[in-house]
């Protein structure tokens, strides 16, 4: 969430939750929190997400908390009214007044966002461990917006050095669209204002067909909107639910992308390598010529040299040198050029033979590739992959559905992460044998457990956070720990991996770890 969201949501706070007193805070799910208010004449569900890359705050459809099995929060201001909420100065920094004195602190940040209970200026509370009890209230960090014209540098430096809290998630398309990049920075200044003064007065809540939404009207960011929204609150809802369905497509769409450009860029070097084949018919006639001299003069005899002189009949009154192997005889040079221009000839008919097919299947890949490109729903991503089912194949990308039923583990997604589970000890020991070494091994530690891997399609990196604690979650239920509050689950690189020579079924040896401290859950199979 940025700024200039807050500015509005504080806005339509204020008007709905003025008065109403907090009946009950929950946690339905990691990372998320529910607070439940209500006054004389209705009831709201206000949903926090501090979940990395999809935080969010907004009101929900209201419906009744859990009457059991539920974790309370903030149980010192149930009954209490709201009487004001306000936004720091140019900081996430959202807070909810009640008329006891105590304050709930939403700090919205992308990393670490939390919900603190502050009393008489320290913190008595927090929802998440990023904080401590005792440590001060957080204040707004200072922002110096529009201070001086910034230095040359990168469009997207330039900006935010103007104004620090613009909205990082648009800066790439409008320094695109705006051809910012033959901008000077007084220009690049003054766009920032403009930007800065649309968000503060005129703004559009409008989604865009990658999925994004913004605050930014097609003036100034001119690309098309797929919906519209009457308030702030609907738009951070979208967001927030569609987070998981894109952030899918993304993940899958960039496997492919990554694929298919690797592809293209191999094809293009094939064919500039082909369009070379015009040369191999000049080498033929060349062969040819040498050939065609050195038999015309088979009878003289070699001397110690590395090429022989010759009169040129194809060019009355020359000579002509000509490389040979002067431990061969003259006709068996003769006969070396004559299979060099044998070689070159089928060389250039293969290669006139191959190029139309080439060029073909590069322009059906860049094709694939700019249909890809502009893909915005799971559902038209399937129907592309449908489409290009072959090339994909051909590709080597993904497991086909078939291949899939008839993998010796389980099989399933989490937020576009393909995951393995292992069934046995001997199901385990394939999932070691089938995955990759970029792949992301996981195991309970020190008790009998089924071995899981995320599945990182040869990405040296690392999944987010969320998808690492999950599945280690997975990992810990499909143990003998499983009835444990918390369970150590190792992580690890699968190349970090090995089976050792005469080793039990199911039994590895792990060369570097790290270990994710977490809660068994059973996944959905």
């Amino acid at each position: 969430m940025n700024y200039y969201e807050l500015i509005y949501l504080k806005k339509e706070f204020n008007n709905k939750l003025m008065n109403c007193v907090l009946d009950q805070a929950i946690t339905p799910f990691k990372n998320l929190l529910e607070l439940y208010m209500s006054n004389e004449r209705e009831s709201f569900r206000l949903i926090f997400s501090c979940s990395p890359g999809n935080t969010a705050l907004f009101l929900d459809t209201y419906r009744p908390g859990k009457k059991s099995n539920k974790l309370l929060f903030f149980r010192d201001l149930y009954g209490i009214r709201i009487v004001n909420v306000t936004l720091a100065n140019e900081d996430r920094l959202l807070t909810f007044e009640f008329e006891n004195g105590v304050k709930l602190v939403f700090k919205l940040f992308s990393n670490k966002a939390n919900v603190l209970q502050v009393k008489d200026g320290k913190v008595v509370d927090i929802f998440k461990d990023h904080g401590e009890v005792g440590e001060d209230e957080p204040i707004s960090k200072e922002q110096y917006l529009f201070s001086d014209i910034p230095s040359k540098s990168t469009p997207k430096k330039m900006l935010l050095d103007s104004n620090p809290i613009l909205p990082r998630v648009e800066l790439d398309d409008l320094i695109l669209l705006n051809d910012l990049e033959n901008n000077t920075p007084e220009e690049i200044f003054q766009f920032a204002q403009r930007v800065t003064e649309v968000l503060k007065t005129n703004p559009e809540f409008r989604k865009l067909p990658n999925g994004a939404v913004t605050l930014i009207g097609e003036e100034l960011l001119p690309i098309s909107s797929t919906e519209k929204f009457e308030t702030i609150n609907e738009l951070i809802a979208n967001r927030f639910k569609n987070y998981a369905h894109f952030q899918r497509l993304n993940r899958q769409k960039g496997v492919y992308r990554k694929t298919i450009h690797r592809q293209i860029k191999r094809l293009t070097s094939v064919l500039k390598n082909l369009g070379k084949a015009d040369k191999g018919i000049e080498k033929v006639e060349i062969y040819e010529k040498y050939a065609h001299l050195l038999m015309a003069n088979a009878h003289l005899k070699i001397q110690k040299s590395e090429s022989i002189l010759v009169e040129d009949l194809y060019n009355e009154g020359k000579e002509i040198e000509i490389k040979i192997d002067e431990e061969l005889s003259i006709a068996e040079n003769a006969e070396y050029y004559y299979n060099r221009a044998s070689s070159s000839l089928k060389s250039y008919e293969e290669a006139s033979s191959r190029l139309p097919r080439v060029q073909e299947r590069n322009d059906r890949l860049i094709r694939m590739g700019e249909e890809l490109k502009d893909i915005n729903h799971l559902r038209d991503f399937d129907d592309w992959r449908k489409k290009y089912n072959k090339e994909i194949e051909n590709l080597g990308i993904g497991i086909s559905k078939k291949e899939e039923s008839n993998l010796p583990f389980h099989s399933l997604e989490i937020n576009g992460y393909q995951i393995w589970i292992g069934k046995n000890a001997k199901s385990n020991d394939k999932l070691v044998q089938f995955s990759h070494k970029e792949d992301i091994w996981m195991h309970a530690r020190g008790v009998p457990g089924s071995h899981l891997v995320i599945r990182m399609a040869n990405n040296k990196g690392m999944p987010p956070k969320e998808v690492i604690e999950k599945a280690a979650s997975y990992a810990a239920y499909n143990s003998k720990a499983k009835g444990s509050d918390l369970v150590p689950v190792i992580v690890s690189k699968r190349k970090y991996v090995r089976k050792p020579k005469g080793a039990a079924p199911g039994a590895v040896l792990v060369q570097k770890e790290v270990v994710e401290l977490v809660k068994p859950e059973k996944p959905v199979l």
